[in-house]
């Protein structure tokens, strides 16, 4: 994929923008809040049809204006792709493609990718579960057409059974078994299914992962897992890793206690993350490291096809157990919209709570990287790469192995404040614009 032109109105801050990209690398400089990071929003909205922002529509709107628009040309498939799209201020909208109307951002998105990695990206590491099950979340969409749709069923459902829960009290709780029956069983279904997405996703993720982690850092051991909610229990029914007011992705914005610790073991088995297949092992047998309990490879003594059947009944029988505590809190303590990643690097320490700045943003990096190369051989194609303001925080080595990295294999689009932390990087090749009020110049 390579944007040709790229044409802003009224978009954030432009009143009018018009770019002929000839480069496959493209430097954007200026000063903090000149905009550079809109002109980065305007190209992944051209292909993912919405802003990587947690912005409404109106919000891309400059304010003198009610509407704006984004049209450019990309060359992807061997041929040049006209995408324009209109943003009213009444929520409307309206896309072209090659000029022909058509209905929805499906019918250009799905052939198209592009991988952008902001600041805000540091949460997926350093944040609640909520970013890393979007990151998966997002990458889902993107490469499986049925994963939206099933997604929004489960939140349905999700919703229906903590609206159920909010009416049970001490004195119906028994009579209220037969309907949270009949909506475990709908939750189990579309979570199981969600779940095995996220695994499967994690499987192709990992091994990409750590071939990135290890070019920047030889001599420590990377690795990514899948936590289970109902693995993120302490053995008194606590939950662990934050807390649940802040742990929602699909929405589950209920009260709950607040209380802070570290990942532990919650029962007599631990379902297996990785691989493929399911690991029933006794507590005894499971190995601490970093406050966190994994399942080793010599660990793993039975092994059974991870597969809805097996996964569900796990899942249904964490529904059981975990049911009084739900109807105590108004909430459902367990399913997928609880569970989480944890990524380790050297002695299986948690980076997330012993890594350095520059670990944490070289981790967030490496997934980034991760989900670029995954989304080239699901569309065959090469997407566009967006970095935001990423090579001011590296120290020079890695921001050589960065740019090494990426070579002249993507597109690829970087925002600085600061031209002094470039200037010991060969960017000869490098098509450079000066942003500043509110204009772009060729710099």
């Amino acid at each position: 994929m390579f944007l040709k032109y790229l044409e802003l109105k009224n978009f954030r801050n432009y009143s009018n923008v018009n770019l002929d990209l000839n480069s496959g690398l493209i430097l954007f400089l200026g000063n903090n809040g000149a905009g550079k990071t809109n002109l980065l929003e305007s190209v992944f909205y051209l292909s993912n049809g919405k802003s990587h922002r947690l912005s409404t529509q109106n919000d891309l709107i400059n304010w003198k204006s009610d509407y704006c628009i984004i049209r450019g040309i990309i060359e992807s498939g061997g041929e040049d792709k006209l995408i324009e799209i209109q943003l009213n201020n009444d929520g409307s909208l309206k896309i072209k493609l090659n000029k022909v109307f058509i209905k929805n951002k499906s019918g250009f998105t799905s052939d198209l990718a592009t991988v952008i990695f902001s600041p805000d990206d540091l949460r997926i590491i350093k944040s609640s579960p909520f970013y890393r099950r979007n990151f998966l979340d997002d990458i889902l969409e993107k490469t499986d057409r049925n994963f939206l749709s099933l997604r929004l069923k489960y939140q349905r459902i999700l919703n229906q059974r903590n609206s159920l829960l909010k009416s049970i009290s001490g004195f119906n709780i028994s009579s209220s078994n037969n309907t949270i029956e009949v909506w475990n069983e709908k939750l189990v279904e579309m979570g199981s299914l969600i779940i095995n997405k996220r695994l499967n996703l994690l499987n192709l993720i990992k091994t990409k992962f750590i071939k990135y982690m290890n070019y920047f850092f030889e001599s420590r051991k990377a690795d990514v897992r899948y936590i289970f909610s109902w693995d993120r229990f302490e053995p008194n029914g606590n939950f662990t890793n934050g807390n649940l007011e802040n742990d929602t992705n699909i929405s589950d914005n209920q009260p709950a206690r607040k209380k802070d610790f570290e990942y532990n073991a919650s029962s007599h088995f631990v379902l297996s993350d990785l691989n493929d297949n399911a690991v029933f092992i006794e507590t005894d047998t499971i190995s601490k490291k970093s406050g966190a309990y994994f399942v080793s490879d010599k660990d793993c003594l039975n092994n059974y096809s991870l597969n809805n059947i097996l996964l569900g009944k796990v899942f249904e029988e964490k529904l059981n157990f975990y049911f009084k505590k739900d109807v105590a809190i108004k909430t459902t303590t367990v399913g997928p919209h609880r569970d989480d990643l944890v990524i380790t690097l050297g002695d299986d320490c948690d980076i997330r709570n012993f890594g350095s700045q520059g670990q944490q943003r070289i981790a967030a990096i490496c997934l980034k990287l991760a989900e670029l190369d995954l989304l080239a051989e699901n569309i065959n194609e090469k997407p566009m790469l967006l970095l935001d303001d990423v090579l001011s925080e590296l120290d020079l080595e890695r921001k050589h192995l960065l740019l090494q990295l990426i070579g002249n294999n993507y597109q690829t689009f970087i925002t600085a404040a600061n031209f002094d932390y470039l200037k010991d990087i060969d960017l000869k090749y490098c098509e450079k614009y000066l942003v500043k009020d509110n204009e772009i110049k060729r710099y």
